[in-house]
């Protein structure tokens, strides 16, 4: 083989590797913008919440956690085990009727139901309860539980228990911010170590409707 050949394969190869580099950077780089995108949205969404709603209703908080399942059904349908999911009789049997802007009610639940689905861990036999209690709703599940060092910082922005997660850490903020607006508190009980966790909130009830 010449020189010139030699030469010649040795440059291909230095391109090659040059536009693999430059091809790994512009990914990289892709990936990056995307995901602050998608954080400068949910910073946005947050500072709009409490100034650009929907109007209040009095609707069942049945029909919310219905809703919530069904935005959430492909979510659900896609995870490889099998999660049960039910309503305690304090919301199946006693209707609840609270006065809230409905689209951001159904959030709340969407965001702890997909929660639980993607941080159950290794649990052979996961479930997740939604019912009433302590005059307060809640989302119980069994998963891998949240240990009580961690509980309020959840809550922040960006704050992400699982560092490798692909989440953007925001969904609890907002859904503290959507509950504070509504009047309400939320907060968790949890003995963390794979002991699951329970989340109340409390909403506006009208206290009429109680049956």
């Amino acid at each position: 083989m010449r020189k010139k050949d030699i030469k010649s394969e040795e440059e291909e190869d230095i391109n090659k590797d040059k536009r693999e580099d430059i091809e790994t950077d512009l990914r990289m780089i892709g990936e990056a913008v995307e995901k602050m995108d998608h954080l400068w949205r949910n910073t946005l969404k947050l500072s709009r919440i409490g100034r650009i709603v929907n109007p209040p209703e009095d609707v069942s908080f049945k029909e919310i956690v219905k809703d919530a399942l069904d935005q959430i059904s492909g979510e659900i349908g896609s995870n490889e085990k099998d999660i049960e999911i039910f309503l305690e009789d304090s919301i199946s049997k006693k209707e609840k009727i609270v006065h809230v802007d409905r689209e951001r009610a159904v959030e709340v639940l969407t965001n702890f139901i997909g929660n639980a689905i993607r941080y159950m861990g290794d649990q052979p036999k996961p479930k997740m309860e939604i019912g009433y209690q302590k005059d307060a709703f809640f989302v119980r599940d069994n998963r891998i539980g949240i240990s009580p060092d961690q509980q309020e910082k959840v809550f922040q922005l960006f704050y992400k228990i699982d560092k490798k997660s692909e989440r953007s850490g925001a969904g609890l903020a907002i859904v503290k911010r959507i509950i504070e607006v509504h009047g309400g508190q939320i907060w968790i009980e949890s003995e963390g170590n794979g002991k699951g966790s329970t989340f109340y909130f409390t909403l506006p009830v009208v206290s009429k409707s109680w049956r």
